[in-house]
C-alpha cells in the first residue's frame, strides 16, 4: 500500500512539473497608443491582459521572450481564452518593443505568428477599427 502511494505521488509530481507556462505568465501591461496614455495592468483567462479599455484605436503589450523561438500574438475575446472576433480587427502587428521596426504583420485577423527577435523582448499590437471595440477583447502572446 505504501509503495502505490509514492508512485501515485512522484507521478504527479512529475505530470506538474512538464506542464508549460505560456510567456506571459509573467506581469505585463495593455497600453493604448500610440502615445501609451491608458494602460492597464488586469489579467484575463488564459495568460491574456485584458478586457480592453475604450477610446483608442491601438492596443499593445510589451512581453519578453526566448530568441529564435516561434510564437503567436492574439486578440482573444474578452474572457482572455478563445480567438476574438477578427471584423472589429484592422490589423494586428508584432514590433520591437520601441516600435521602430515591424517583426509581423497581418489584416483582418487576430492572429499573427511570429519569431521571437535576438532582443528577446516584442510589442504584440491590435489595430481596431472602432476606437470603443477595445472592450470585447483581450490579448496574449504564447
Amino acid at each position: 500500500m505504501r509503495f502505490s502511494t509514492i508512485v501515485a505521488l512522484v507521478a504527479s509530481i512529475g505530470l506538474v512539473s512538464a506542464t508549460p507556462t505560456p510567456e506571459t505568465s509573467k506581469a505585463v501591461t495593455a497600453f493604448a497608443g500610440p502615445t501609451g496614455d491608458v494602460a492597464l495592468s488586469t489579467e484575463s483567462g488564459c495568460g491574456s491582459v485584458g478586457p480592453l479599455g475604450s477610446g483608442h484605436y491601438v492596443w499593445y503589450i510589451v512581453v519578453g521572450c526566448t530568441p529564435g523561438s516561434e510564437m503567436t500574438c492574439q486578440a482573444t475575446d474578452s474572457t482572455g481564452c478563445l480567438p476574438g472576433n477578427a471584423k472589429h480587427i484592422g490589423s494586428m502587428e508584432v514590433d520591437d518593443p520601441n516600435d521602430t521596426y515591424q517583426i509581423a504583420s497581418k489584416k483582418n485577423t487576430n492572429t499573427v505568428q511570429f519569431v521571437c527577435p535576438s532582443g528577446g523582448q516584442i510589442r504584440c499590437q491590435a489595430n481596431f477599427n472602432d476606437s470603443d471595440d477595445g472592450p470585447g477583447y483581450s490579448l496574449r502572446v504564447f
